[in-house]
């Protein structure tokens, strides 16, 4: 399955602020838009390689609550428990051959759902996405993959101004994930990916100690609840709570939100 990390989702009550937190810094975070089918709306920071943050916040709760968008329905779960990292999305230019890679694999796949917003210039963004049914629910989510309605070249074209930045030429270079258990969620994505075992690495940091994966171009560090150094809400288990970024002009840790971005030159 060829697929590329496409963006993180970060649920807050309020991603203005979330926003008003990274152009402090001296991010290019700008203003989505709005999901009037699923009662959301975003703000995001876009980083190279059509990566990106975003930030995701209820304008319906009522309207949100009855979604059959998977994605919709985990965040609406997840605000029940507080502000914080949600989901994982992986890119796709062929969401058919991803269908039939979940299938291959024993699992079921959810979708694909269709999605657009309509940005503040009036153009309108199109989408598909794809979910796995995911029965365990003491391990980490599955991901779910995204076809967006253009090609790359296209996006990367129209999108370049959104990925320029004051504080330098930034990329979001890997993700953290909470896990209550960590041979099963290694397991789960490594099944899912096709990642040998011999292509996971354990190591340290100050947050705790971890194994690390590398799919879709990024690095998916696991770190078990018990071995975290760091103080984690524990609502968050299970879950992403740890976003770096790389080629900052200086090394730290920012909280944003319930979410931990880790800054590094």
């Amino acid at each position: 399955m060829n697929v590329t990390f496409d963006h993180i989702v970060h649920y807050t009550e309020k991603p203005e602020e979330a926003k008003t937190a990274f152009q402090l810094i001296g991010f290019h975070a700008i203003n989505g838009g709005n999901h009037p089918s699923w009662g959301t709306y975003n703000c995001l920071n876009h980083f190279t390689g059509l990566r990106y943050i975003e930030w995701i916040g209820f304008t319906d709760f009522d309207k949100a609550k009855t979604s059959d968008n998977v994605l919709i329905q985990q965040i609406v779960a997840d605000s029940h428990k507080g502000e914080g990292f949600s989901q994982l999305a992986f890119r796709t230019d062929d969401i058919d051959a991803a269908i039939a890679h979940i299938r291959a694999k024993g699992l079921k796949p959810i979708g694909p759902f269709s999605g657009s917003r309509k940005r503040e210039d009036g153009k309108v963004l199109s989408w598909s996405m794809l979910f796995i049914e995911d029965k365990q629910d003491n391990t980490c989510r599955y991901p779910f993959f995204i076809q967006w309605g253009e090609p790359e070249e296209t996006r990367e074209k129209e999108m370049a101004p959104l990925m320029q930045h004051s504080v330098g030429s930034p990329s979001l270079s890997y993700i953290g994930m909470n896990v209550s258990h960590l041979d099963k969620s290694l397991q789960k994505y490594r099944h899912l990916f096709d990642v040998p075992s011999q292509s996971v690495t354990e190591s340290e940091d100050e947050f705790g100690t971890y194994s690390e994966l590398a799919t879709g171009n990024i690095a998916i560090r696991l770190y078990e609840a018990k071995s975290l150094t760091a103080a984690i809400n524990s609502a968050l288990i299970n879950r992403p709570f740890l976003c770096g970024i790389t080629g900052m002009p200086e090394n730290k840790v920012v909280h944003i939100k319930n979410g931990i971005y880790h800054f590094t030159v």
